[in-house]
C-alpha cells in the first residue's frame, strides 16, 4: 500500500496550485485587456490617418484645381469609377458608408456578415477607398467609414482574447463609439452615438468596454492632433425663449429637408427611374464616372465651393465668412446625393453637418434679429437630426465640435423638433433603414455583396 504524503506537503501543494491558477487567470485577464487597449489605440491612429490624410488630399485637389479647374472633369469621375471597381472586384466588403454595415453586423445571426464586413482586410481597404473618394473632390467624409473600421478592429482583436460568444455586439459598439469620439474629438458624442444610433438600447455589459475604448482612442488622437474643436469655436449664445423663432424655423426647415433627403437616399438605394436604373445595374463603373462628372460640373460652375467634405466651408460659415456661400446648402446637398448615388465608398455623416450649416445660413437671412452664427449651428443640428433621426447625437456632436456649450438647450430643442418632423416622411431612421435593406438583400441573395 503506497504511503500518503504528509498533510503539510499536501496543503502546501494545494496553495501553490491555487496561486499558480490565480496567476494564470491574472495573466490571461491582462492579455485580454492589452488586446482591447491595442485595438482602441489603432482606432485612434486611424482617426489621425484620416484627419491628416484627408486634409492633405483636400489641399492637393485644390492645388490642382487652382492650376486649371478643368482637371476636376478628369479627377472626380476617375476617382469615383476606380472606387466602385475596387469595392466590387478587389476589396469586397469595403464598400458603402460604413454605419449601415456596422448596424447590420449587430444582429444576433450576423456571423456571416461579420466575416464579410468586420475583418482587418476590410478595415485597411475601406481606409484607402475613403481617402480615394475624398481626394477625388466628391462630397464624402470619413466619419461614417471609420465606424465600420473601428468596429472591425475592435471585433477582430477582441474575439482573439475573449471569443465571439455574447461579447461580439459589445465589441462592435465599443469600436463604433471610439471611432466617432476619435474622429470628431468628441468623446461624449461617441458614447451617445453608440447608444442612440448603433445599439438603440444601453448595453450594461459593454458599458465599461465602450467607456475605456472611447478614452484610449480619444487620447491617442489627441496625442497627434491636439485638443481642437472640429468646426472651430463658436462663442455665441441664443436665449431659448427670445430665440424661439430661430429654434422653430431651423427645426422645421431641418426636419423637412433632412426627412426628404433621407427618403430620397432610401429611394435611390432601391431603384432609380427606368433607364437610369438599367444604366446603374449594367454599367456601375461608368455610372459612377457619370455621377463624378456631374459633381465636377457643379463644382466648377460655383468656383469650387462644393468640392470636398464641406469641412472648411462649414467652418467659414460658422466664423461669418459667408460671401459667395448663399446657395451653398442646396448646392452641397446636390453633390452629397450624387456622391452617394455613385456607389463609391465614403460617408455622409460630416457632409450632412456642412449642408445643415448652409441651410442655417439661409434661415438666418430671414431672421436678421437673431445671431447669424447661432442660427447656423441650429441649422446644422436640425438637418442632421432630420436626416438621421438621432437628435441626441446631433446636438451633442455639434456642441462638442464647436465648443458651444452655451447653446445646449436651443440645440436640443431644434434637434427634437427636426426629428419629430422627419417622422412624417420616414418610418425608420436613415441608417437603420439602410441596414434593414442590406440585411434583406444579403439574406435573399445568399451571396457576397459590398
Amino acid at each position: 500500500m503506497p504511503l500518503s504524503p504528509p498533510p503539510a506537503i499536501v496543503a502546501t501543494s494545494r496553495r501553490v496550485s491555487r496561486r499558480m491558477g490565480f496567476l494564470f487567470l491574472t495573466l490571461r485577464l491582462w492579455r485580454r485587456r492589452l488586446e482591447l487597449w491595442v485595438a482602441a489605440i489603432l482606432i485612434g491612429l486611424t482617426a489621425v490617418v484620416f484627419s491628416l490624410g484627408g486634409h492633405a488630399l483636400h489641399e492637393l485637389f485644390f492645388r490642382i484645381y487652382e492650376n486649371s479647374p478643368h482637371w476636376a472633369l478628369l479627377i472626380t469621375p476617375l476617382g469615383l469609377a476606380l472606387s466602385v471597381y475596387l469595392s466590387r472586384h478587389v476589396l469586397v466588403g469595403a464598400g458603402g458608408g460604413g454605419i449601415p454595415q456596422s448596424i447590420a453586423a449587430l444582429e444576433a445571426d450576423a456571423g456571416v456578415l461579420r466575416e464579410r464586413f468586420l475583418t482587418l482586410k476590410v478595415a485597411v481597404g475601406k481606409t484607402f477607398l475613403t481617402l480615394l473618394g475624398i481626394g477625388s473632390g466628391a462630397t464624402f467624409g470619413y466619419e461614417g467609414p471609420i465606424v465600420q473600421i473601428g468596429a472591425a478592429i475592435k471585433y477582430r482583436l477582441g474575439i482573439r482574447s475573449i471569443g465571439a460568444g455574447g461579447y461580439g455586439r459589445g465589441l462592435i459598439l465599443a469600436g463604433s463609439a471610439a471611432s466617432v469620439a476619435a474622429a470628431f474629438n468628441a468623446p461624449l458624442a461617441g458614447i451617445v452615438f453608440a447608444i442612440e444610433e448603433m445599439g438603440r438600447t444601453f448595453n450594461q455589459k459593454a458599458s465599461s468596454t465602450i467607456l475605456l475604448s472611447v478614452i484610449i482612442a480619444g487620447l491617442t488622437a489627441y496625442a497627434f492632433l491636439g485638443n481642437y474643436s472640429y468646426f472651430g469655436t463658436a462663442s455665441v449664445s441664443i436665449h431659448y425663449l427670445r430665440g424661439w423663432t430661430a429654434i422653430l424655423a431651423t427645426g422645421l426647415a431641418g426636419g423637412v429637408a433632412g426627412g426628404l433627403t433621407a427618403r430620397l437616399i432610401l429611394a435611390m438605394s432601391s431603384a432609380l427611374p427606368g433607364p437610369l436604373e438599367k444604366f446603374r445595374r449594367s454599367m456601375p463603373i461608368l455610372f459612377a464616372a457619370a455621377c463624378g462628372l456631374a459633381i465636377a460640373v457643379i463644382g466648377i460652375s460655383n468656383d469650387g465651393v462644393t468640392f470636398g467634405t464641406g469641412y472648411f466651408r462649414a467652418r467659414d460659415i460658422i466664423e461669418g465668412h459667408t460671401e459667395g456661400l448663399e446657395n451653398y446648402g442646396l448646392l452641397k446637398l446636390s453633390t452629397l446625393l450624387l456622391s452617394y448615388l455613385s456607389g463609391a465608398t465614403g460617408g455622409i455623416f460630416a457632409p450632412a453637418l456642412s449642408v445643415g450649416a448652409g441651410i442655417g445660413l439661409n434661415v438666418a437671412a430671414w431672421l436678421p434679429s437673431q445671431p447669424e452664427t447661432a442660427v447656423v449651428l441650429l441649422g446644422m443640428v436640425a438637418f442632421f437630426a432630420g436626416m438621421t433621426r438621432a437628435p441626441v447625437t446631433g446636438f451633442v456632436i455639434v456642441m462638442e465640435m464647436t465648443d458651444s456649450s452655451t447653446m445646449l438647450i436651443p440645440l436640443m430643442a431644434s434637434a427634437l423638433i427636426a426629428a419629430a418632423v422627419s417622422r412624417l416622411f420616414n418610418r425608420h431612421s436613415l441608417y437603420d433603414a439602410q441596414a434593414r435593406m442590406l440585411l434583406r438583400t444579403l439574406r435573399a441573395a445568399r451571396v457576397p455583396a459590398n
